[in-house]
């Protein structure tokens, strides 16, 4: 019975250790997700706004070819292509015209 015991505590310790990093995983997938959805349904039309309804994010300007969606657009002169990685991690690229208006919204975490 002590042997037992000692186990199903061991267990209760180790499981979620085991399991954490698939956790995570989840949690971040989910709010990239949320964000996206939340882009896509309240349709931005530009930068600032999608800025605004953003949040715990970086952002930086790339190349429309360094995006996993992204990469077969032909941009105009003057389009830019910017890309918002959701906790530092999973990211959402945005093409934006010459005056920051969004053009198409991608889900580059998929």
């Amino acid at each position: 019975m002590h042997l037992k015991r000692k186990w199903i505590i061991r267990g209760a310790i180790l499981l979620p250790l085991f399991f954490s990093p698939f956790l995570y995983d989840g949690l971040f997938y989910a709010l990239a997700t949320y964000q996206y959805e939340k882009l896509v349904a309240r349709k931005p039309s530009l930068k600032p706004d999608v800025e605004r309804l953003l949040f715990l994010y970086s952002a930086r300007k790339i190349d429309a070819k360094d995006s996993l969606w992204a990469n077969g657009i032909a941009l105009a002169t003057g389009d830019s292509c910017w890309q918002y990685k959701i906790l530092w991690r999973d990211p959402i690229d945005v093409v934006y015209d010459t005056q920051d208006r969004v053009k198409y919204i991608f889900p580059s975490f998929e």
